[in-house]
């Protein structure tokens, strides 16, 4: 039989570093203005092919 405390995935003693946050969240942020980009594209495309 398995025991359901061998399948603790979660430590209770996480340690994330103040740095490796700040990072994470500057990825977050470039990548929300990359898709922001993408959006503006996609639209600025389907006005121009839809000129005849």
């Amino acid at each position: 039989m398995r025991q359901s405390n061998l399948f603790d995935f979660y430590s209770k003693n996480i340690f994330v570093l103040r740095d490796h946050i700040n990072l994470n969240y500057l990825k977050l942020t470039y990548q929300r203005i990359l898709l922001k980009d993408l959006e503006k594209k996609h639209k600025k495309w389907a006005e121009d092919s839809s000129l005849p």
